[in-house]
């Protein structure tokens, strides 16, 4: 990965290269879209963060594996999301995995009465209170580690100083319905270098009143009284943060924006004037460069958490675009279904069937439209050239050369996400130059493809392939077969490189006694039953 793209400064593989430019003068879309997208590089982070990002010290170590945990105790918003903890079993890399919506919630500055303090409400404490009250809920972290970081953000963080002043204000005025917003307007940003300060608390809105942008973020002093729907009262305390605002990411991954850098928000321009989207922001983002250390790559499992939160965001940004625009798509079956609907006896329709229903169109990519177009495609192949030939599946390998080569000092594979999926995108598709093109298995006439993440994120793909008539496998003799597959020990001095690749990459183990720590370990034993009793 040596190759810069001349626009941007990100290092690719020069297989990573747009097929139109030449590997004189490669060209790469996938991190700056060919030069349309323009952001400043992130700045330097503090010395003290930088040394805990990079040190091989005792404490270094121990901030990087608790990142997560120390990145919660300071954080300014709390995450809403419903997490599998049961697929970290302690067995193999963690993963962050959440089923449902991804939200960010911001509370008031002081907490109810008879609750504790927490999130931002402890940037308005003294330091010795908020450290107290942060090392009493994380009694596993290192002190001094967590009181270095509290003192870093609270120099170097533009968010810290803005809640303390927005609290002076509301402490001044001391009036219940008085609250404050943090704006996101475009003339705000329209430097986008400009780190965030006090004056960004825009405007005093006493009361209730719901003017303004409704992507601001409105700080109170103590959470609102509201009255339910059954006409009971009830604290409000809770306030969900637009994802098109600045401050979404910043106040929430406080460790790989030490400074408050603003995220994307909806007002980023492409140089050609039409909106930067998210994915292309954070596709910018998620790119090594030589003149740019980069906190989000050597974030370790915060960067974990960090992709999973910008790929929910763009997932819900496309879905909430479809649910406003449904009068716009070209839905062919949509009057058909609503017919059938509409014939049905008043005394057959269920509570289900009322209501606003949303389509999704075949363009959203992994909805019920886009999945039975994709089957009924693949069977349509299957029906006419009738019977498929090779079933081929290829996994990804976190200690493929190409992988560790390009790790930092600090890391493992499982580590950067972002280089397995890159690594992989590159050998599945030589693979299948290597069938479609290069007819290794005779001429391809044929193949249907899917990629699919195991559960350690790891991509693999499903291959069919369908053969010319003269290449099939037509009769089940040994030679035959062995053309294509084995399933033995190729010769260590016929075929040394392929017996090296086989005995790294395709044994089972060590498990059992040799590695109690293996990943198919359960109870002292392999749940695979291995070692097996050699058969004849």
């Amino acid at each position: 990965m040596n190759i810069p793209c001349p626009h941007c400064g990100a290092l690719h593989w020069l297989d990573e290269r747009v097929s139109s430019s030449s590997k004189h003068s490669p060209e790469f879309s996938m991190c700056c879209a060919r030069g349309h997208v323009s952001l400043p590089l992130l700045p330097t982070p503090p010395t003290s963060l930088h040394e805990l990002y990079t040190n091989q010290s005792t404490q270094a170590r121990e901030f990087r594996s608790n990142i997560v945990l120390y990145n919660r105790a300071l954080t300014f918003t709390s995450l809403g999301a419903e997490q599998d903890h049961e697929i970290n079993d302690g067995f193999g890399p963690p993963i962050f995995c959440i089923h449902g919506e991804l939200k960010h919630w911001s509370g008031s500055l002081l907490p109810q009465q008879g609750h504790a303090a927490s999130y931002a409400q402890l940037y308005i404490y003294d330091p010795k209170s908020a450290m107290k009250c942060r090392m009493n809920r994380n009694p596993t972290l290192h002190p001094d580690t967590m009181q270095l970081l509290q003192q870093l953000l609270l120099d170097n963080n533009g968010y810290a100083s803005i809640y303390q002043h927005a609290f002076e204000i509301l402490e001044q005025f001391d009036a219940p319905d008085y609250s404050i917003r943090l704006c996101a307007t475009p003339n705000k940003y329209s430097g986008y270098n400009n780190l965030p300060t006090v004056d960004e608390v825009a405007v005093i809105i006493p009361g209730t009143s719901n003017q303004g942008d409704n992507r601001d973020i409105i700080l109170s002093r103590r959470p609102t009284l509201r009255n339910s729907d059954d006409g009971k009262k009830h604290y409000q305390n809770l306030q969900r943060i637009s994802d098109g605002h600045p401050a979404y990411a910043p106040l929430h991954y406080v460790l790989l924006f030490p400074y408050g850098e603003p995220g994307w928000h909806w007002d980023l321009k492409l140089t050609t004037g039409k909106r930067l989207t998210l994915r292309q922001y954070a596709a910018f983002r998620l790119h090594d460069r030589q003149n740019e250390f980069s906190t989000i790559l050597h974030g370790g499992q915060l960067l974990h958490h960090y992709i999973v939160d910008m790929f929910a965001g763009i997932d819900q940004n496309r879905l909430h675009w479809l649910t406003n625009n449904q009068s716009q798509l070209r839905l062919s079956h949509v009057q058909g279904m609503e017919d059938a609907l509409n014939g049905q006896q008043d005394d057959h329709i269920t509570l289900s069937n009322i209501g606003q229903r949303i389509f999704l169109p075949s363009s959203y990519s992994g909805g019920p439209r886009d999945m039975h177009q994709r089957f009924q495609d693949s069977m349509a192949i299957a029906r006419h050239f009738k019977k498929i030939d090779i079933f081929l599946t290829i996994t990804a390998n976190p200690n493929w050369p190409e992988i560790k080569r390009e790790l930092l000092p600090t890391q493992q594979p499982h580590d950067r996400p972002d280089l397995i999926a890159r690594v992989f995108k590159m050998k599945s598709d030589a693979l299948m130059h290597l069938i479609t093109q290069k007819g290794i298995f005779g001429h391809c006439v044929a193949h249907v493809k899917t990629t699919q993440f195991q559960k350690r994120g790891f991509p693999h793909d499903h291959i069919l392939i369908i053969l010319e008539e003269s290449y099939k496998l037509s009769t089940p003799t040994a030679s035959a077969i062995d053309e294509v597959i084995w399933a033995r020990w190729p010769d260590p001095i016929m075929q040394p490189h392929l017996f090296e690749i086989v005995k790294k990459y395709m044994l089972h183990g060590p498990c059992g006694e040799l590695n109690k720590r293996s990943p198919c370990m359960r109870n002292g034993k392999c749940r695979f039953g291995f070692p097996k009793a050699f058969q004849d």
